[in-house]
């Protein structure tokens, strides 16, 4: 590769890596700049493939994704609030855009040398593996004794200078194990949504290397995949726990229903089990994926009260934006002791401690509803929508105060109107057909599960928590961008290939 090539190929990894790492937004823009910078003369000099690059601007998967930017870009003129919009163009949204075209540049500029899959998900995986070395600093006493469940850096290395120089109060030994330990990130989503990112790409890699029999390969993905499951469950992220074996089960499912036992180019099926090792592995990765769901389970008390607190906002809260605004009346309680009275009062206390956990969420969802159902053409495209509305609705701030509906699709609609959130969803969901359809035991299968699988992930995630929004987007953009055409050149090649041998 060309330095322009090499460069782009190794800012793209670096990118990818850095964006779920809180306090990078100065190394992510400088990266996206280097990028954009690489591309543009790159497109200057036409050092690219013009056909393959009207061929993937023309094709149907990239039209509403198109239509989700020129809407991002108009809807400015019609916010109720039109600065805040504005800044949110130039921020949150206009660097979506410009992850979008680094995606997708990323093909057009290096073609089939670009980064391999098994490479975009080690460096989706990169934020893992600095929590899992972190965790283990913990664990072994080097950060001193009872650490907290965040540690920013400056402390983790004046406490990591204390115990190497001797002068901490307590020496470098075992700690108790460090469960809830989060690293430097008080936000675990952050590392939940990468982990889950990071599992989606190397189920890929998993399976078709199984498939193929690549040893090496399979080995690498199934310990990464264990490894993801063990860093979320170490940081008690419920959500990337559930989501990540739910994408399991469904990576498995579109195996046995699309791939298994598929022919390819009228060779005989290739066998679903190659070496016994193989099989070995594979059995030993669900073993493993099993006893880290277990350990979650058991570490994390908010599973057991989980489906209660659900339950009760949603019986016995009769106006959910009083609960929010005025937090739990008497007379709730009250019905809520008599409805669990059969499990104890301790339980009754967890639950009523936790309604502004899970309950809460519940109750932010039907206030959502509510408000979307007001404001059709959203408000002012900030990630503060939901917290102005309703304060505006209570009169002064909420006793269960929250930024955000913690619902992704609800948040977009109030952000930027039921348009907004509708052309995202299309996007997404116009990728996801597009995997589908490209899903076949060829070169481009990889790339099509990845993409299809990865745009159901984000769809599915916008359900439970805010997702769409900030440096999540860029998250999306770039690498579903980066699949999309990827997927398209796969297909090119293999079609152009089947036409020379039929010639």
């Amino acid at each position: 590769m060309d330095i322009r090539r090499t460069l782009y190929f190794w800012g793209l990894l670096a990118y990818l890596a850095i964006l779920p790492v809180a306090h990078t937004v100065a190394l992510r823009s400088l990266l996206l700049l280097l990028l954009l910078a690489v591309l543009g003369v790159s497109v200057l000099r036409k050092g690219w493939r013009k056909s393959l690059a009207w061929e993937a601007w023309s094709l149907p998967v990239c039209l509403p994704v198109v239509l989700w930017m020129a809407y991002l870009c108009l809807f400015p003129f019609w916010a109720e609030q039109a600065g805040p919009a504005w800044a949110n163009l130039r921020g949150q949204w206009g660097l979506s855009i410009l992850a979008w075209l680094i995606g997708w540049g990323g093909v057009l500029l290096m073609g089939r040398d670009g980064p391999s899959l098994l490479q975009l998900a080690l460096a989706s995986g990169f934020l893992v593996l600095l929590h899992l070395g972190m965790s283990l600093l913990a664990w072994s006493g080097l950060l001193g004794a009872a650490v907290p469940a965040d540690m920013p850096l400056a402390l983790m290395w004046r406490s990591f200078l204390s115990v190497v120089g001797g002068t901490a109060e307590v020496g470098w030994r075992w700690q108790p194990f460090p469960w809830g330990f989060r690293g430097f990130d008080p936000m675990h989503g952050n590392l939940g949504y990468t982990s889950n990112q990071a599992i989606v790409l190397f189920l890929c890699c998993l399976l078709f290397a199984w498939r193929s029999h690549v040893s090496r390969v399979t080995a690498i993905a199934a310990a990464a995949i264990v490894l993801c499951f063990v860093s979320v469950v170490i940081a008690y992220s419920r959500g990337a726990v559930l989501y990540g074996l739910l994408m399991a089960v469904l990576a498995g499912l579109v195996y046995q229903l699309r791939l298994r036992g598929a022919v390819t180019g009228g060779a005989a099926p290739s066998r679903p089990v190659g070496r016994k090792g193989q099989l070995v592995l594979v059995w030993a990765v669900l073993a493993s994926l099993l006893v880290v769901a277990g350990l979650s389970f058991k570490k994390d008390s908010r599973w057991h009260l989980m489906a209660d607190k659900a339950r009760v906002v949603f019986l016995l809260v009769d106006d959910p934006v009083r609960f929010l605004c005025e937090g739990p009346d008497e007379s709730m309680l009250q019905g809520l002791r008599h409805e669990m009275q059969d499990r104890g009062p301790a339980y009754v206390s967890d639950l009523i401690g936790g309604l502004n956990g899970d309950g809460a969420r519940v109750a932010l969802m039907r206030v959502g509803l509510v408000l979307v159902a007001e404001r059709p053409w959203g408000l002012d495209g900030s990630r503060s929508s939901y917290k102005q509305l309703i304060e505006a609705r209570c009169g002064h701030p909420p006793v269960m105060l929250y930024e955000h509906a913690h619902q992704g699709w609800l948040d977009t609609a109030l952000a930027l109107g039921w348009a907004g959130s509708g052309l995202l969803g299309l996007a997404l969901l116009s990728l996801a057909v597009f995997g589908l359809r490209n899903l076949r035991p060829d070169a481009a299968g990889p790339w099509a599960m990845a993409l299809l699988l990865l745009s159901v992930f984000w769809m599915a995630r916008g359900f439970a928590d805010s997702v769409y929004r900030e440096h999540l987007l860029q998250m999306q953009a770039v690498l579903l961008g980066y699949l999309a055409t990827r997927t398209h050149l796969e297909r090119r090649s293999a079609a152009a290939r089947h036409q020379s041998a039929a010639a």
